[in-house]
């Protein structure tokens, strides 16, 4: 199996998690536990998949690269990393990319952090049948809005970043680890969340809208 493909199927974790969390399908009580589950060992298999490949990967299409391709220096919350792109476009639009999620770091950590907590807590209460007027569905669709906005608005504003401005140095300053990208490349992971935000937050947006 190639790299590519390999990268793919290491990245079906995080779709598989957010199902787990947004649909319960073994109850809601199970699907909190695995999606949790999921979610705190996903990096120990495949991040170093992601690392091992850094230097002969693009970071922005997934495809293979030559020895001599642009590098990046990236500084990740947990280490500093170098990853491979194209030469030309890929590499100004991976910088582009990540220069604007460094300067929307704050925005970030609180539009997708704050939300998971809130989610998984008040989720949690609803598996343990705690007697309060706010129910899983009401969990769910406050997780969807949140998080879809806050990457839709990532997504969205990157695509439109003035080609005006100069293209951020090494080190690239990011709020999140790159490898989830990494898998199966930047432009892939931006589509989803112009995709999956968009239908997210019309979903829950019609959702409040009926219940309130």
């Amino acid at each position: 199996m190639s790299d590519r493909w390999l990268g793919i199927v290491l990245f079906l974790p995080v779709p598989v998690v957010l199902f787990l969390f947004t649909r319960a399908p073994l109850g809601i009580a199970w699907s909190l536990l695995a999606g949790v589950v999921l979610m705190l060992t996903h990096r120990l298999y495949a991040r170093p998949f992601a690392l091992a490949r850094a230097d002969r990967r693009c970071l922005w299409c997934g495809r293979g690269v030559a020895a001599e391709a642009p590098a990046l220096a990236i500084e990740e919350p947990i280490e500093t990393t170098r990853w491979r792109t194209c030469a030309g476009a890929h590499e100004e639009r991976a910088r582009r990319f990540l220069g604007r999620a460094g300067r929307q770091a704050l925005a970030l950590r609180v539009g997708i952090l704050l939300p998971l907590v809130v989610f998984l807590a008040t989720a949690g209460l609803a598996a343990a049948r705690y007697p309060w007027p706010v129910t899983l569905a009401d969990s769910v669709n406050g997780f969807r809005l949140a998080i879809g906005s806050t990457v839709l608005s990532l997504a969205l504003f990157s695509a439109l970043e003035e080609k005006g401005r100069p293209l951020p140095a090494d080190p690239l300053r990011v709020p999140f680890p790159v490898h989830i990208q990494a898998l199966i490349g930047t432009w892939a992971v931006l589509w989803l969340f112009r995709i999956v935000g968009t239908v997210w937050v019309l979903a829950a947006a019609a959702y409040f809208l009926r219940r309130f």
